[in-house]
């Protein structure tokens, strides 16, 4: 690669990473092999001495070498497998927490001495519970890639919470680890870019406050109806008649909203576009403005309808959290270590936080249960189509078709996906199977010398709703057991950069979504580095920020297929919030029904991307087989 002056003045010559080997790509692999090279670890590597992928930098996540298989299979291409000669009483397809909870909950129905087989597509166990980790001058730092946090674990439903119990997560002792002192004096900002707002401009603030806007790069129009938009006390529709609001707010989304009834500047709609993106995974053109309301956005205020309730799904905030330095990934290990002790060492939810785990233990010919990484389930059919006979299951591993024999199954994977493995299905089922979506997203970790940049400049979260990422935050500041967290800006510290790629204008969640993905599989990790680099400088350099001296590490986090929903095709609409839908547009309850011995469980399964419905659902799909 010819390196620029700018590209240099960047950084991008310093070789701070394992780039990804297939540039973030997806290629065109034959039928029967896979390259060699397809994942950052290597296919099948999981016995190698020294196999550590949560070290891996460059394209994680969905990975090169993870989804390809999976996309041949949605397309129509078949294996002819070898028979293994394994046999098991239950096949797990997903190695995520939904699938290793079912593990979990199986083991305890069917005692220890149950054959247990996880199979994952990707090269390490934990779904998008992952864990990122770097060395920086002796010092291991820990990070969340995936799903960050148990959000009000006391309040958690009754068999989730008892598997926390039973995995000794002590949610209330969350207070001892975070350290909230560290950043009291560091206040949000809001970053405008000149390429929307015609010059760069960190507003360290409020918007809501005419000091903090003082300087921004906003017409005197757009600074006032902010300030009347954040400020208000009342909301924008006095001349829509009372029983005709609830309707309208269900009708269009919040930009809409904004712009046709509160009359903001197209500046403010520009700054209130990316609002939903971080919960929601959407831009704010396709989130319903009744949704908006619900979860608070500015605008609204004293609207009331004989209806309201506490909100059920809002994204939490505000409520009691438990963060571990690698986010639920914590979970998913004490998952694996109960299941297969040799894989770790220790006992407790401190001493996890920095057990380094034993990849070649994860599928031990000896161990009852085991963990095949980087095995692509392309079928799951029930020996001679009779429901009642054990499953014969197919894998890709290392370019090769495998067989196995299970006596029960659970798709624990992504549940679009299962109508391809299971077409024996009924057909109604495999239709409501496939209303089931997922929204992209990117979890980037970057890792950086110091953080006396943003101490400097008085700010610890960005927004930048103009940017490639259109968030920066300094990373949870947890201590737990013998992690440290950066105690001072002297300190290296993980920076969590959040992206949601979307087609904006478009109308339709759904198709954005779609955009979306596209997107994320067709950019290369040089174009995520290259705007990392530059956006970094940009905002932080008057803090004294230098990319290409104090960036270490880049760990990009791409989920093509993240946040689960539900999508009901005769409306378009999605199932933002789930218990406040029709029960005829639940297309999940019947997509998730048992069939024969194969049973189905993911966060799908509910139509809710949260930990506690993937235990939930892992604990459902057991009792149905069971």
């Amino acid at each position: 690669m010819t390196v620029s002056s700018n590209d240099k003045r960047l950084g991008m010559n310093m070789d701070i990473s394992r780039r990804d080997f297939l540039n973030g790509v997806g290629v065109a692999v034959g039928a029967a092999l896979l390259p060699d090279n397809a994942s950052g670890a290597g296919a099948g590597a999981q016995d190698a001495p020294g196999y550590y992928p949560p070290a891996l930098q460059g394209m994680r996540g969905s990975h090169p070498g993870s989804f390809e298989v999976g996309h041949m299979a949605r397309d129509g291409a078949s294996w002819d497998s070898e028979d293994s000669g394994e046999a098991y009483d239950l096949v797990v397809v997903g190695g995520g927490i939904s699938g290793l909870s079912a593990a979990w909950y199986y083991r305890q129905q069917a005692g220890p001495e149950a054959r247990i087989l996880v199979l994952d597509n990707h090269d390490d166990f934990g779904g998008h519970a992952k864990r990122n980790e770097w060395t920086i001058d002796g010092r291991n730092i820990i990070g969340y890639g995936g799903t960050m946090f148990i959000e009000s674990p006391d309040h958690y439903p009754v068999h989730a919470k008892k598997m926390l119990d039973d995995l000794g997560i002590e949610g209330e002792r969350y207070h001892e680890y975070e350290d909230r002192a560290l950043y009291a004096s560091l206040a949000s900002s809001t970053f405008f870019d000149k390429e929307t707002f015609g010059t760069d401009h960190l507003a360290v603030g409020s918007l809501g406050e005419a000091s903090t806007l003082k300087d921004a790069p906003l017409s005197d129009k757009a600074r006032k109806d902010l300030i009347r938009l954040m400020g208000s006390r009342k909301h924008f529709l006095q001349d829509i008649p009372e029983g005709e609001r609830e309707d309208l707010l269900k009708r269009i989304d919040y930009i809409t909203y904004l712009r046709d009834y509160a009359s903001v500047d197209q500046q403010v709609l520009a700054l209130m576009l990316p609002r939903p993106r971080g919960v929601w995974a959407v831009n704010a053109d396709a989130y319903p403005a009744w949704h908006a309301r619900l979860d608070g956005y500015p605008g609204f205020n004293d609207l009331q309808f004989p209806s309201d309730s506490p909100p059920e799904e809002s994204g939490g905030s505000g409520r009691q959290i438990f963060h571990f330095p690698d986010g639920n990934a914590t979970v998913a290990r004490m998952l694996v270590r109960q299941l297969i002790p040799a894989a770790a060492p220790g006992s407790d939810m401190e001493d996890i936080v920095t057990s380094r785990f034993d990849y070649r233990k994860l599928d031990a010919p000896r161990s009852a249960t085991r963990i095949r990484l980087s095995s692509t389930v392309v079928r799951a059919r029930h020996v001679d189509d009779k429901l009642s006979n054990p499953v014969d299951v197919t894998y890709i591993r290392d370019g090769k078709a495998h067989g196995v024999q299970a006596r029960n199954v659970i798709m624990a994977c992504y549940n679009a996906l299962v109508p391809r493995m299971c077409p024996e299905m009924p057909a109604e089922q495999r239709t409501a199977l496939s209303n089931g979506i997922r929204a992209p997203l990117v979890y980037t970790n970057v890792l950086i010398r110091n953080w006396t940049s943003f101490a400097r400049l008085g700010t610890g979260r960005i927004s930048c709703p103009g940017f490639f990422h259109h968030g920066v935050r300094l990373d949870f500041p947890v201590s737990i057991g013998d992690y440290q967290f950066a105690r001072s800006p002297e300190d290296p510290i993980v920076l969590h950069l959040s992206r949601v790629p979307g087609e904006v204008g478009n109308p339709s969640a759904r198709e954005q979504f779609a955009a979306g993905k596209r997107d994320l599989l067709e950019t290369p990790f040089e174009t995520f580095e290259r705007n990392i680099r530059d956006e970094l400088n940009r905002m932080l350099g008057g803090g004294g920020f230098d990319a290409a001296r104090d960036i270490a590490g880049i760990t990009v986090n791409r989920w093509p297929h993240g946040y689960a929903y539900t999508h009901d095709p005769e409306t378009d609409q999605i199932a933002w919030r789930p218990s406040t839908w029709p029960t005829k547009m639940r297309h999940w309850e019947r997509a998730r029904s048992s069939f024969g011995n194969i049973g189905i469980a993911s966060t799908d399964a509910a139509s809710n991307a949260m930990t506690e419905s993937a235990i939930e659902q892992a604990w459902r799909a057991v009792n149905d087989i069971g």
